[in-house]
């Protein structure tokens, strides 16, 4: 297996699921390199973000792409705003070269995902990462709402046994 760091990974895993026909929403897009990745290969994207700062940047780094609809909101908005969608990823913690006290929360993380799971569509990737107090309780409530799912979902994480900080990816689906 070539050595990947969490992101190339995740980005891995997501050519095994997705298909160019299909809507994917980035729940945290970030600085855009997910909303990138997915653009060029899935029909449309709807990218979410609370911060400003992180749409202008994504949208400049996919200023050539014309298959994404951007969302200044939280992803706990995610089914209130989309009725049909594929798959939802998420790229969890803080905004890099940014304030790393503006994270992402286990609670409204938690809610969303309450959400989705009610919607019961596709696949959800979340790339988590417990290097920090915020993304640690993050790690550990997404966990516990995995343990809950019912057998017919296929849940799968994938860490590194011998890095306990290091980012790792939850990927389920119905």
């Amino acid at each position: 297996m070539k050595r990947q760091n969490v992101v190339e990974l995740a980005h891995s895993l997501l050519q095994e699921v997705i298909t160019p026909q299909m809507t994917i929403v980035d729940a945290t897009c970030g600085h855009g390199y997910d909303t990138l990745f997915l653009a060029k290969h899935v029909f449309h994207v709807h990218a979410f973000d609370i911060q400003e700062a992180a749409i202008l940047s994504s949208k400049n780094l996919t200023i050539d792409f014309d298959n994404i609809t951007y969302h200044h909101a939280s992803h706990e908005l995610i089914t209130d705003l989309i009725d049909d969608y594929d798959g939802v990823i998420f790229n969890l913690g803080y905004l890099p070269q940014s304030d790393k006290k503006l994270t992402t929360t286990y609670e409204t993380t938690i809610k969303t995902l309450n959400k989705l799971y009610k919607r019961q569509k596709g696949f959800v990737l979340i790339v988590a990462y417990p290097g920090h107090i915020e993304g640690l309780k993050e790690a550990v409530a997404i966990q516990s709402f995995l343990d809950k799912l019912h057998i017919k979902y296929r849940v799968i994480r994938l860490d590194r046994i011998t890095k306990k900080q290091a980012p790792f990816i939850f990927y389920y689906e119905n």
